[in-house]
């Protein structure tokens, strides 16, 4: 069993790009992390992967800095989003959710990837979900990506080269 997990960096609103390679019109071999990201793909991960598990621990783990950050954004803070899961029976696509809002312990938000493999939401929906459904998070701050544990999670198995074009593309900090 696999779980699909859209590891966007953003759809229109958080740079354009994904990461992964379910759909993609050249073989997948022949892509390269930021290939994929930017043509806003899937990535099939193993539902027990381990650094995949370990990225969402750390994801919720610190969540509570990360809302409060969202709700007071310092001086170039900015592109706050949130990770979720989005079910059909047994499949699962994972989105990034960004602008969102909570209110009463509830949270809300625009899809922000294109889906690929679920069909009950579309890009730009507005939907409902509990803090406890928020695997992941990001935002930019002075043109540095912050978070995003899956996308580090899934750039361990690239080579080095791949990863840091990857990062270096994106701002994004695996390391901290």
């Amino acid at each position: 069993m696999c779980r699909r997990i859209m590891t966007s960096i953003g759809h229109a609103v958080l740079l354009g790009a994904a990461f992964a390679a379910v759909l993609a019109v050249a073989p997948v071999a022949s892509q390269t992390p930021l290939q994929k990201a930017e043509r806003d793909e899937l990535a099939i991960v193993a539902k027990n992967d381990p650094a995949m598990a370990a990225a969402m621990a750390k994801a919720r783990q610190t969540l509570p800095e990360f809302l409060a950050l969202a709700a007071a954004p310092k001086p170039g803070m900015d592109t706050f989003s949130v990770k979720v899961a989005v079910r059909e029976g047994d499949a699962a696509e994972y989105f990034w959710i960004a602008p969102f809002t909570t209110k009463d312990g509830s949270f809300s938000g625009e899809i922000n990837n294109q889906p690929r493999s679920v069909h009950s939401v579309k890009l730009g929906q507005t939907i409902t979900f509990d803090q406890s459904e928020i695997v992941d998070w990001m935002y930019i701050d002075g043109g540095k990506m912050k978070g995003n544990y899956t996308a580090c999670a899934l750039l361990k198995s690239a080579s080095e080269q791949e990863a840091e074009a990857f990062k270096k593309r994106f701002g994004l900090d695996c390391d901290s």
